[in-house]
């Protein structure tokens, strides 16, 4: 299992395992996985995957993790597996397409095409989608045209670090798992005084910007973990988790539902500025003056 799927080998994943185990004896038509880290949703998608396709799992419930069918999985390359990613740009799909393909209209329409088929083994074929984000374009239309029709040799997975990034009308589709954040405490010790900094910003509009602007203050990797901190500490005041409040805990928690979708695609849009080159003083200064306007008009109203 560590050799296939590393990022999900934790027994903290133990759990989630079990509950896609039983659910592949009556899938749902759309899994949404939420929450831990990229690596953790595509991994997690993929042992779906075997469930749904693997031998050993059609007749036992659970997948080997050794045969053919898993091991192809695992590096994306099974017949009946499909994956589309919204952070792909037209461009890179033309010039280098891969298996992951972009989630355009043209994708979408020939995905629709490949579904009337029968998948190519006994089981089931996956289709995933990452970096979906709230547009209501050509392709996502395509897509819950798809959706809405029931499909037996068919199952879709969502990947989102948080299911408020998504249109809600995918969401209500879903059957949602939320994974594990790993704490990882030597980044979190690092990144503890940019959360309180940004904490006071928020309250009060004072000292987080200068601080970000200062010579070598973060580097991208600095700048997109401070992200995903932002993300974690959404993600426990959505899910109602108990445990030690860091500083973002409390600045997020007046924001009303609306606010804290807002601020969660801003923290998707912030990662896809640092993926395209932005300077992270400029991505983190335009985050945190929207997130201190988003609270101000929450207390003005």
């Amino acid at each position: 299992m560590d050799a296939l799927l590393p990022a999900v080998a934790s027994p903290a994943f133990d759990a989630f395992k079990g509950m896609l185990r039983r659910l592949a004896a009556a899938p749902p038509q759309v899994l949404l996985l939420e929450g831990g880290s990229a690596a953790q949703r595509r991994e997690m998608a993929l042992y779906w995957a075997m469930c749904c396709n693997c031998p050993q799992a059609l007749t036992a419930g659970a997948p080997c993790l050794t045969c053919p069918t898993c091991r192809q999985l695992a590096d994306g390359e099974h017949l009946d597996l499909a994956a589309y990613d919204g952070g792909i740009s037209n461009r890179e799909d033309a010039e280098n397409p891969g298996q992951v393909r972009a989630f355009t209209m043209e994708n979408v329409r020939l995905l629709r095409r490949r579904l009337r088929d029968a998948p190519h083994g006994p089981g089931r074929r996956v289709v995933l989608l990452m970096g979906l984000g709230q547009t209501r374009d050509e392709a996502a239309n395509a897509l819950l045209k798809a959706l809405e029709e029931p499909l037996e040799t068919t199952v879709f997975v969502l990947l989102a670090p948080q299911r408020e990034q998504l249109l809600p009308t995918l969401v209500s589709r879903a059957f949602c798992l939320t994974l594990p954040w790993q704490p990882d405490t030597a980044t979190e010790a690092a990144l503890a005084p940019w959360e309180a900094a940004l904490a006071v910003f928020l309250e009060t509009g004072q000292g987080f910007l200068e601080r970000a602007a200062a010579k070598g203050a973060l580097d991208a990797a600095g700048a997109d973990a401070l992200l995903l901190a932002c993300q974690k500490a959404m993600g426990r005041i959505l899910a109602a988790r108990p445990g030690p409040e860091r500083p973002l805990d409390a600045a997020f928690a007046p924001l009303d539902a609306a606010a804290r979708a807002a601020a969660c695609r801003w923290f998707a849009e912030a990662q896809e500025a640092l993926r395209y080159g932005v300077a992270p003083a400029r991505v983190l200064e335009a985050l945190a003056a929207r997130l201190f306007v988003l609270r101000r008009q929450g207390r003005a109203a």
